[in-house]
């Protein structure tokens, strides 16, 4: 398949919207600093799209949470069909090269790994403030923050990024798929962020 070919279309028109997604703790689990002593290289333990489970040196699994992987999919989908929206990673995983390697294996869809919907360009995993990956990612695509959309499980980074005006919503336990439609329209309405936390903050 063209590997990521619908994630790196271009993109041009004027309703626009990129979707950014932490990793750890909010994508999968557990999260990679947790593997030390095992870690890479992972191995496919169950390859149902949708439902894969990654097992790493040691045997440890690796799962993706709450609707993660229809999430990844939908996107996928939405991106494949010509929308203009774009998915992107901020990270600050302890253990980069891993988090890369679970992106190229876990698989959303039949043929679709998580990278096939975040090309390597817009993944951003390194160690600092939150704000550092959005504002790269801003330069990159040009996409301003109001039609940014963050999920992440840590409420300070939620708090910290949302000053820059992106639409951040807290994923304690995964990103569901509700609040990936709430955050999927607020970043494609454009509107200012209402305010630090509390209105896109996630409800069980």
């Amino acid at each position: 398949r063209p590997h990521g070919a619908a994630a790196l279309a271009p993109m041009t028109q004027s309703t626009r919207a990129l979707v950014v997604f932490d990793l750890d703790a909010c994508c999968w689990s557990p999260e990679m600093y947790e593997l030390w002593g095992g870690g890479a290289p992972f191995s496919v333990v169950r390859d149902t799209p949708g439902g894969m489970t990654l097992a790493d040196a040691r045997g440890v699994q690796v799962r993706l949470l709450a609707d993660v992987a229809a999430v990844f999919a939908d996107l996928h989908a939405r991106m494949a069909g010509g929308e203009p929206i774009g998915a992107a990673i901020a990270s600050r995983s302890d253990e980069p090269s891993w988090a890369r390697e679970c992106l190229r294996k876990f698989l959303v869809a039949p043929g679709v790994a998580m990278n096939d919907v975040v090309p390597e360009a817009l993944t951003e995993i390194y160690k600092g403030s939150k704000k550092g990956h959005l504002r790269a990612l801003h330069q990159k695509t040009g996409v301003p923050f109001e039609r940014m959309c963050f999920f992440d499980d840590d409420p300070f980074n939620i708090s910290d990024v949302s000053q820059l005006g992106v639409h951040c919503f807290h994923a304690p336990r995964g990103v569901t798929r509700g609040l990936f439609e709430r955050g999927l329209a607020a970043a494609l309405a454009g509107q200012p962020v209402p305010d630090v936390f509390g209105a896109e903050h996630q409800r069980d």
